[in-house]
């Protein structure tokens, strides 16, 4: 398998061209303070839904935490959305605090990712100590639904380990995640990828492959939950082929990889062979040997 990467200018080409620049760059953003509103605001592409038609827009939002100091440490992760009946294409650097409750499937969402990462650090997982401290709180707004899942566990692996994780990497992604650490299919995936691309992210992953763009890494794994006999989760969901993945990735700067995953493990084996980090390689390898979270 050979990862297929195309450079950012193409691919802002393939959305609409010049009209697509924003009239703020991230990097002016990043440093103008905490204000929360759009960076970058274009008109969408007609994206549609495809069960009723309507068009869609999508937002891409960089994940912030209610505890401001901490938020220097990490590496950039942007979590993508869809909006319904929208037309636009927006970027944000800051979101304000979130609005939903405990139950929502957003906070929920949150909690399981963070137990997730806990456990792929192979942390100590008790109840108590794997419970979502505030200061980890992630701003969400009013914002609702799971789809952020994965997004969120790997932020929250940077959180828990020391300096920013993917260094200067900028990583966006969709899809939920269950307690095995499976991928859950998301919704709007065109809309959302457009989005991300606006974010210049080296990497955008994805639970399935766009139509917007025709050249997607996809690597070939099982998609069902139980290994064979004596093969072990990594083998089975090939994760050896998304870490060289990374790898080859790697060999092509100043390009964009739009990765289709479908698990926490493939997700960490792609970061792994294209940063080479000696902390993601061991939470990859580690979660490769081992099953994580609820069978």
């Amino acid at each position: 398998m050979t990862p297929k990467l195309v450079p950012f200018a193409i691919l802002f080409t393939l959305l609409a061209g010049d009209a697509l620049v924003g009239t703020v760059s991230i990097a002016a953003a990043e440093s103008a303070g905490t204000a929360v509103g759009p960076v970058i605001d274009v008109p969408a592409p007609q994206f549609r839904d495809s069960d009723n038609g309507a068009h869609r827009g999508g937002q891409a939002s960089r994940i912030e935490l209610d505890d401001p100091g901490r938020n220097a440490t990490m590496s950039a992760w942007y979590r993508l959305a869809y909006i319904d009946g929208g037309t636009r294409l927006q970027v944000f650097e800051h979101s304000s605090a979130t609005t939903r409750g405990p139950q929502s499937d957003t906070v929920q969402s949150e909690n399981l990712a963070w137990l997730l990462a806990n456990q792929a650090l192979g942390r100590d997982t008790s109840p108590k100590s794997s419970r979502l401290p505030r200061w980890a709180r992630i701003r969400t707004g009013n914002q609702t639904g799971s789809s952020a899942g994965l997004i969120f566990t790997l932020a929250y692996i940077d959180l828990l380990t020391a300096g920013p994780l993917v260094g200067n990497l900028r990583i966006a992604g969709t899809g939920g995640v269950g307690g095995d650490g499976v991928v859950t299919p998301a919704s709007g995936i065109d809309a959302k990828t457009a989005a991300a691309i606006l974010t210049r992210s080296d990497v955008i992953f994805a639970t399935s492959r766009p139509d917007l763009i025709g050249n997607v890494t996809v690597v070939e794994s099982h998609h069902t939950r139980t290994p064979d006999a004596g093969v072990t989760v990594g083998e089975w969901l090939n994760v050896g082929g998304f870490e060289q993945a990374g790898r080859n990735a790697a060999d092509h700067p100043g390009t964009i990889a739009v990765v289709v995953v479908h698990d926490l493990r493939q997700a960490l084996a792609w970061l792994c062979g294209r940063t080479n980090s000696t902390v993601i390689c061991a939470a990859a390898h580690r979660t490769a040997t081992i099953p994580i979270g609820a069978p």
